[in-house]
C-alpha cells in the first residue's frame, strides 16, 4: 500500500515545478525535449484524480446501478445523460491518459521500463473502465492522438479494445522490475514495481473474464495461475491497489469527507441489507449506519444501546424516499464532515482500483468453470479466501474512535466464525449453478463502493436479479450514452461507433454484455 512519505515526495515535487495548472503547462509542448524531465510528475496527479473520480462514481452512479446503493434522484436514470457523461461516467479519464501518454513517449526514448510498466497499468485501467461504460470507444489513436495531433480519433470495436488492454498489460508485467529507475511519484504504490504486475495480471484475470462468454480464457488464465512467479498476483488485502487517503492536506483528502453527503438522497440499498441481515453478515456495520430514527439522541442526550439500532435499506426507481429516518444512509467510512463531525474519517476509506478478493472470486469462478485447474475443491478455496479477507480487510480500516463512539465499532465488530460460512446461503455446496450464484453474490457485496464494477458483473451474470422500480425507464440500463461533445466534434467517428452498438442508448448492451 502507498507509503506517507509517497504522497509528501509527490506534492513536493508538483510544487516545486508550478501550481494547480502545472500539469496543463508541461503538457503544451510534449514534442519539446525539455516538456518534461521527470515523468514522475505526471503521475501523482493521473493516479489521484482518476481512483477519486472513480470512487465517487461508485457513489453517484455506479453502486446505484448495481443496487448496492438507493437514490431518490439518480436511480430513475433520468439523469443518465450526455451532459452528465463526462461528469460521472469517466469519459475524463482522457484527460489523465494524455498524460499518460506523455510518461509513456518519453520512457520508451529515455528506456525507463519502470515507468513505461506503471503507466500502461494504470492506463490499461483507465481503457477498462470506460469501454465498459460505454462500449466501442477511441483506443489507440486516443492513446497517441495528443503526441501524432490526432483531433478526432477513431473508435475501436470492444473486442479490438479488449484485445489491445490485455496485450497492453501483458506488456507492462514484462517491463515492471525490469528497468534500473526509481520510480517517484507513485502515491499508490510507492514505486513498488512488484506490486504493480500483481496489478497487472489481475486486471488481465478480471478482463478474460469478463469477456469469457465471447473468448474462450482457459488458455491464458491457466498460464497466469500455472506460474506465480512470472505473473504473480495479490496475497491479500494488504497488497491490493488501494489508494490511501492522508489527513495532512485537502487534497490528500478521501473525496467523501468533505462532499456534503448527508445520507439523505443516498442510502444502502434494500436488497444488501436484508442479505446481510439475513446472513448475519457483520460487513452491514461498516455498509451501512442505523436509521437515524433508531439511533436519534432522545431528550435526555442519549442514544439507544447499539442492541436496539436498526438497519433497514431503501427501494431504487421509487422516486422520492418517503421517510429518510427510517432507512441506512452508507456506512461512516464514506460520510462527511457534515453529517458526523466526530466520526467522519478524512482517510477511513480507501479508493480501489482492484481487491485481492475480486481476484480470489474470479479464480473461484474459473476454477468452477473449468477455466483453470482444481476443480469444485480449489474454487471452493477462493471462494472462502475472497469471503475471510473482506472481512479481514473491512476489520482493518474500522478507525480507532469508533469503538468509543456511540457505534461501539471495533475491529473485532467486523468478524465471521465458523456459524457463518456453515449457513445453507454461504457454505460452498450446491449443483454447480448454485455454487456459481453464490460466488456471484459474495462478489457483488465486495464490489461495494468500488467504482462501476458490480454493476458491469451484474451485466455479465445477472447476479443477483435486481428488482426495478416504477418510476424510470422499466430497466436497468446496460450502458452510457455518448458525450454530448462526441456528436459535435467527431461525428464520423461517432457514427460508426452507434452502427456496431446498434444504437446509442441505454438499452443497447456492449461487447460483451450476452448475459
Amino acid at each position: 500500500m502507498m507509503k506517507k512519505s509517497s504522497y509528501i515526495y509527490g506534492l513536493m515535487l508538483l510544487l516545486s515545478v508550478s501550481c494547480t495548472d502545472n500539469f496543463e503547462e508541461i503538457n503544451k509542448n510534449p514534442n519539446s525535449p525539455d516538456a518534461v524531465t521527470n515523468v514522475g510528475l505526471l503521475l501523482p496527479n493521473a493516479i489521484r484524480a482518476s481512483v477519486n473520480k472513480s470512487y465517487s462514481s461508485a457513489y453517484d452512479r455506479g453502486g446505484i446501478a448495481a443496487n448496492l446503493l438507493a437514490s431518490d434522484f439518480a436511480s430513475n436514470f433520468s439523469n443518465w445523460t450526455r451532459a452528465d457523461a463526462t461528469g460521472y461516467f469517466l469519459w475524463n479519464y482522457y484527460d489523465y491518459i494524455r498524460d499518460l501518454n506523455e510518461v509513456i513517449s518519453i520512457s520508451e526514448k529515455q528506456n525507463l521500463k519502470n515507468y513505461k510498466g506503471v503507466a500502461l497499468v494504470l492506463r490499461s485501467w483507465m481503457f477498462q473502465s470506460v469501454t465498459d461504460i460505454y462500449g466501442p470507444i477511441p483506443f489507440r489513436e486516443a492513446a497517441n492522438a495528443k503526441l501524432q495531433g490526432i483531433s478526432a480519433p477513431a473508435y475501436e470495436t470492444q473486442e479490438a479494445v479488449y484485445a489491445g488492454i490485455l496485450a497492453d498489460l501483458a506488456e507492462a508485467n514484462t517491463l515492471l522490475g525490469a528497468g534500473n529507475e526509481t520510480v517517484t511519484g507513485d502515491i499508490l504504490y510507492n514505486g513498488n514495481t512488484a506490486n504493480w504486475k500483481k496489478l497487472a495480471n489481475g486486471l488481465r484475470l478480471r478482463l478474460l473474464m469478463r469477456q469469457s462468454k465471447r473468448v474462450n480464457p482457459t488458455a491464458e488464465m491457466q498460464k497466469i495461475v500455472a506460474d506465480p512467479n512470472t505473473y504473480p498476483l495479490f496475497t491479500s488485502h494488504k497488497d491490493q491497489a488501494a489508494l490511501e487517503y492522508l489527513a495532512d492536506m485537502q487534497a490528500n483528502e478521501s473525496p467523501f469527507y468533505r462532499s456534503g453527503n448527508g445520507g439523505t438522497n443516498t442510502k444502502v440499498s434494500k436488497q444488501l441489507v436484508d442479505y446481510l441481515k439475513t446472513t448475519n453478515d457483520k460487513r452491514l456495520f461498516i455498509y451501512a449506519l442505523p436509521t437515524p430514527a433508531s439511533s436519534a439522541i432522545d431528550a435526555n442526550g442519549n442514544r439507544p444501546d447499539p442492541s436496539k439500532f436498526v438497519y433497514a435499506g431503501d427501494l431504487n426507481g421509487i422516486g422520492m424516499f418517503p421517510n429518510a429516518n427510517i432507512t441506512s444512509p452508507s456506512g461512516m467510512l464514506w460520510m462527511s464532515i457534515q453529517f458526523s463531525p466526530d466520526l467522519a474519517s478524512a482517510k477511513g476509506g480507501q479508493g480501489i482500483i482492484m481487491s485481492y478478493s475480486e481476484v480470489q472470486f474470479i479464480l473461484a469462478e474459473a476454477a468452477e468453470k473449468g477455466f483453470i485447474s482444481g476443480g469444485s475443491a480449489a474454487a471452493g478455496n477462493y471462494y472462502l479466501k475472497g469471503i475471510k479477507d473482506q472481512f479481514a480487510y473491512y476489520a482493518s480500516r474500522v478507525p480507532a474512535n469508533y469503538a468509543a463512539s456511540y457505534l461501539k465499532l471495533s475491529p473485532a465488530s467486523i468478524s465471521a466464525d465458523d456459524s457463518y460460512f456453515k449457513q445453507e446461503a454461504i457454505a460452498y455446496t450446491g449443483t454447480a449453478a448454485q455454487k456459481l450464484e453464490k460466488i456471484g453474490v459474495q462478489k457483488w457485496i465486495s464490489l461495494y463502493q468500488i467504482g462501476f464494477e458490480a454493476w458491469s458483473e451484474w451485466r455479465r451474470t445477472g447476479i443477483p436479479k435486481i428488482p426495478v422500480g416504477p418510476v424510470g425507464p422499466g430497466y436497468v440500463p446496460r450502458r452510457m450514452f455518448y458525450p454530448a461533445d462526441e456528436l459535435r466534434i467527431n461525428e464520423a467517428n461517432y457514427q460508426k461507433a452507434v452502427s456496431w452498438l446498434g444504437a446509442d442508448d441505454l438499452k443497447s448492451r456492449v461487447w460483451w454484455d450476452v448475459n
